[in-house]
């Protein structure tokens, strides 16, 4: 009796709210938090997440803060004090609060699942949109506070398993190779990335391989994490032995284009065309020109022994350059003494002393950490103690 006197539409009105009310509040929300919040949210591998960590410890926010964190490596050192400690405080989970010249800027540090292997730790800064101007304030004063840098990000890949890490960038004036090879290296790599639209005006892929071949020690490695450095680029090293088709399959699908892949000691892998484990030859060379190749990424192979690979994986279109890395040079040799010892005269005279002695940049490198003045290091000298066998 008590519906007889309602008006069917209102009925049918009360049912679309029952039945859609909760999902119509959420659209509401979801409306608000577009047109009213700004966020921004942080990875841990960039190093201004670690200055945030260290900026609410040292602020007094420490009341904040519910989990102690063990580190082997020191924190990113402001510049006006440097910690000591080798353990550090990070927000705990969920949200805490901060106020900055008026504003209320909400910090929150969650998980983001990386793979099925590997996790990594996120923070959000959220604020009202009248108050993002404060809140990039105190972005840019941690960030000139702690002589921030972003790091070279580095992704290893092997088998099953990926890591992410950072680490310094490596500056092209530490680099123990000769100039002309510097200098015809990094210049081919700004006239590849200046391209893309001639490579698409004629058809071609746009990306590029390189072969970088010479004896152990002679800074392959080091060229690589220069030229990632360099263009600003992550850099993606595939431990082959620890893959087979599939596991390669997977990992190419990791890469974008804004990233080096390093394929270090390729002929550990292959003897000329027959595999040393799991992964065969016709893969990886479908992989590096197949149709999964990667638009606008960068291929690195490393060798120690160039004449123990096949002819069809270091051809152009999958090495369109080699790069031979050899023994210390005379300018080298001097390069690598004033990187440590800033005395051209000194460098100089020590590198005159090299004569005929074939010394990898490793073994040199080596020496030069271990001494504690120029004059110190160009004393005890003796490059037939440092020369290969």
């Amino acid at each position: 009796m008590m519906f007889d006197s309602l008006n069917p539409i209102w009925l049918f009105l009360g049912g679309l709210v029952l039945r859609y009310g909760g999902d119509l509040l959420k659209t509401i929300a979801q409306f608000g938090r577009q047109r009213l919040v700004c966020q921004i949210t942080i990875a841990e591998t960039n190093p201004i997440y670690s200055a945030i960590c260290w900026e609410l410890e040292r602020t007094g926010k420490v009341y904040d803060f519910s989990e102690l964190i063990y580190t082997s490596t020191p924190l990113v050192p402001p510049a006006i004090e440097s910690p000591t400690l080798k353990t550090k405080l990070e927000p705990r989970s969920g949200w805490i609060g901060i106020g900055y010249q008026g504003a209320y800027i909400g910090i929150h540090r969650h998980d983001f699942k990386v793979t099925e292997l590997q996790n990594t730790q996120l923070i959000t800064l959220a604020t009202l949109r009248w108050w993002q101007p404060q809140m990039l304030e105190w972005l840019t004063n941690i960030e000139a506070n702690y002589n921030l840098e972003a790091p070279l990000i580095v992704r290893l890949i092997g088998g099953t398993i990926s890591i992410v890490r950072t680490q310094t960038k490596r500056r092209r004036e530490t680099l123990a190779i000769d100039t002309v090879t510097e200098t015809t290296l990094f210049k081919d790599l700004d006239r590849f990335l200046q391209s893309r639209d001639l490579y698409r005006q004629r058809g071609i892929p746009w990306r590029r391989g390189y072969l970088l071949y010479g004896p152990p020690g002679t800074g392959k490695s080091s060229l690589i994490q220069a030229i990632a450095s360099h263009y600003d680029r992550q850099l993606v090293s595939l431990s082959l032995t620890d893959m087979d088709d599939s596991a390669l399959l997977r990992a190419w699908s990791e890469i974008t284009a804004n990233s080096i892949v390093a394929l270090e000691d390729i002929d550990s892998v292959f003897a000329g065309r027959k595999p040393l484990g799991d992964l065969s030859f016709s893969a990886l060379l479908n992989t590096l020109d197949g149709a999964g190749a990667v638009e606008g990424s960068i291929t690195i192979l490393t060798t120690n022994h160039r004449a123990q690979l096949d002819p069809a994986l270091i051809r152009p279109g999958r090495c369109d350059r080699e790069f031979k890395l050899d023994y210390l040079s005379a300018e080298s040799c001097a390069k690598m003494f004033g990187c440590f010892f800033p005395d051209a005269d000194l460098a100089a005279v020590v590198s005159e002393q090299l004569g005929s002695y074939r010394v990898s940049p490793a073994a040199w490198h080596n020496y030069l950490q271990c001494q504690d003045s120029a004059q110190e290091a160009v004393a005890n000298c003796n490059f037939a103690d440092l020369q290969l066998d």
